[in-house]
């Protein structure tokens, strides 16, 4: 009976593994990320800088006021431009985590909110920055099925190949 039950103990704790197994540590911190033609969504904070945006995308002061409300913070710059900064839910976080043959152990600190800024000059939007957290670099071995999809050893960072958006001021 004792064996019976546990085999069933070890089973359950083999079902409940989130998939990693080995040896890891990784750092993270605040990301930021910038673009002069935002692709600006209706639904408040959903912002893609990496995609140039279209005709249907929110482009001015007002149609950014409609959808996304009020800003949380407004700052004036000297060069008469405002920037509109939304929170978008959640703190930013900064350190490391540590992952010891199944468990993760994180010792981090929040650094901030998470926001989108929007530069406003004349009415129009001009360029829109994120800034929230992500993991940096890191170094792993063992099976992390999740993260790096299989059993191995590596290091690197976690830096996006990012494609800069076309130039919007070239089209004719």
């Amino acid at each position: 009976m004792h064996t019976y039950l546990g085999r069933m103990c070890w089973m359950a704790a083999i079902l409940m593994l989130q998939g990693c197994v080995g040896l890891g540590a990784w750092t993270l911190g605040t990301r930021s990320e910038t673009s002069d033609h935002p692709k600006i969504d209706q639904a408040r904070g959903a912002i893609d800088l990496r995609k140039a945006g279209t005709e249907t995308d929110l482009r001015t002061a007002k149609e950014l006021r409609t959808y996304w409300g009020e800003p949380d913070r407004i700052e004036s710059h000297d060069d008469g431009k405002e920037e509109w900064i939304y929170k978008t839910g959640g703190l930013r976080w900064s350190g490391m985590v540590l992952y010891l043959v199944i468990v993760p152990l994180p010792a981090m600190v929040p650094v901030g909110t998470q926001y989108v800024s929007v530069l406003i000059h004349d009415g129009q939007i001009e360029r829109a920055t994120r800034r929230d957290w992500a993991f940096k670099a890191g170094a792993y071995c063992g099976f992390f099925g999740m993260m790096y999809g299989g059993l191995g050893c590596g290091t690197g960072t976690f830096e996006e190949k990012q494609k800069t958006p076309p130039d919007l001021t070239d089209a004719s």
